[in-house]
């Protein structure tokens, strides 16, 4: 006859025994903190968070708690074991309450610590909290707002480009924070490690921000926060071409054919950076233009500005340029204007208009020979109405002159004349 073993591990396979022995279990686990003396061995609850108060004068006039902001302590506790077992550092709070002394700013301020019961189970005791007190950091809240420093960010670049200043993804930051801290800030720059190979194309990378006292020395401090940690810089490289300089004119008399050769720039050329794509729509660098009503023998040297696309760079730093118009032996003639002869351009078809300036003297500009053969009838003279279609009554208006007969020939300066505005009469 055959007898089977008894199997201790079979047993947990039987879910009949599993409930008896949980049950079982449970029991004795009860029974051994019901037991438990805490009337006379103190329990301790840990994790238990502190709030911070301060007085309400003080908060009144401004003043905070920066550190520490997530205190925790803990707390012992005795009494009744049913209840002290079950309490939960979610049962109690420890209160840092400020005395109403404080008037001002104060680090490692200390504070007494006082226990709070938070829920219903309340039959039992406080016997200790630890740590008693906590150091704490009263100030006044500030922001500052700085310009982020790049003058660190100096990689090398190949001699055939050029490096445009550095740009960020934002160019400032705020840092916040207690006073008397944020107050020894003087400046928030990127560090920047050096590269090796100089550069022949734009680098983008992100970086951290740090903060620096007025001696150079990085700042940290968990007290101060700043908007943000880290920006996103491009340093753009750019390629560099070198660039003539041209000027054109306008008004230029019809006989002038040889003006180029009249005309020189100082300087010539300038060197430029910019996108390697872009250079393929760019050739010269164009001044502004000279309107030729401007020019006259003793008036013929003009400073111009030099600018540049968007995206390019003035490597010269080179930002004015000397246009001279060489005119030779130009003369200027004193000529007179009949003002009858002026003319409405533009002039609205129900309005008229009158001329009340009697006399007007033209400079005109050019050869001696042909300056002489001039008479008042190769001189006209036109007033534009455009964008003034509407206007009626007596006003200041611009004449443009222009001159018949003399190819090489032009007036020189501006020239007014009163004139009045008034609808037609039937």
């Amino acid at each position: 006859m055959d007898h089977k073993k008894f199997s201790l591990g079979a047993l947990f396979y039987n879910n009949k025994f599993v409930l008896v022995f949980s049950v079982l279990i449970a029991l004795g686990l009860w029974a051994v903190l019901a037991l438990r003396n805490t009337e006379d061995i103190p329990r301790t609850v840990t994790e238990v968070p502190v709030v911070i108060r301060l007085s309400d004068s003080a908060q009144q006039s401004g003043l905070k708690v920066f550190s520490p902001t997530d205190a925790k302590v803990k707390v012992s506790i005795k009494g009744n074991s049913l209840t002290v077992n079950q309490v939960k550092n979610t049962d109690l709070q420890v209160e840092a309450k400020q005395a109403s002394s404080l008037t001002g700013p104060v680090s490692d301020y200390k504070l007494e610590l006082t226990e709070k019961k938070l829920s219903n189970l309340t039959n039992y005791e406080v016997v200790s909290i630890e740590p008693s007190s906590v150091l704490v950091t009263v100030d006044y809240y500030s922001e500052k707002v700085f310009n982020i420093d790049t003058s660190k960010i100096t990689p090398p670049v190949d001699p055939r480009y050029y490096l445009n200043s550095p740009t960020l993804s934002s160019d400032s930051v705020t840092v916040s924070g207690p006073k008397q801290v944020v107050d020894k800030v003087a400046k928030v720059m990127v560090p920047y490690e050096q590269d090796k190979t100089p550069l022949t194309e734009t680098k983008h990378f992100t970086s951290r921000l740090v903060m620096l006292d007025a001696d150079g020395n990085e700042i940290k401090n968990d007290r101060i926060s700043l908007s943000m940690e880290s920006v996103d810089v491009t340093c753009n490289v750019l390629s560099r071409r070198v660039l003539p300089l041209k000027v054109d004119f306008t008004n230029k008399p019809y006989g002038m054919m040889n003006l180029l050769s009249r005309v020189s720039i100082e300087p010539e050329e300038i060197e430029v950076a910019g996108p390697e794509d872009a250079f393929a729509n760019i050739s010269e660098i164009n001044l502004p233009t000279i309107d030729f009503s401007t020019i006259s023998p003793t008036n013929n040297e003009f400073d111009v500005d030099v600018s540049l696309p968007t995206g390019f760079k003035n490597v010269s730093n080179i930002y004015t340029a000397k246009v001279t118009v060489d005119l030779g032996s130009y003369t200027t003639r004193t000529m007179a204007l009949n003002p009858e002869t002026i003319t409405f351009k533009n002039l609205s078809a129900g309005s008229e208009a009158e001329v009340y300036t009697k006399n007007l003297s033209v400079t005109v500009v050019g050869p001696p020979g042909e300056l002489e053969t001039l008479t008042e009838n190769n001189l006209f003279a036109q007033i534009d109405m455009t964008g003034k279609e509407e206007f009626t009554g007596q006003t200041e208006m611009a004449v443009t002159i222009s001159i018949t007969g003399g190819p090489n020939c032009w007036a020189y300066g501006n020239y007014m004349a009163n004139v009045g505005i008034r609808e037609k009469t039937e």
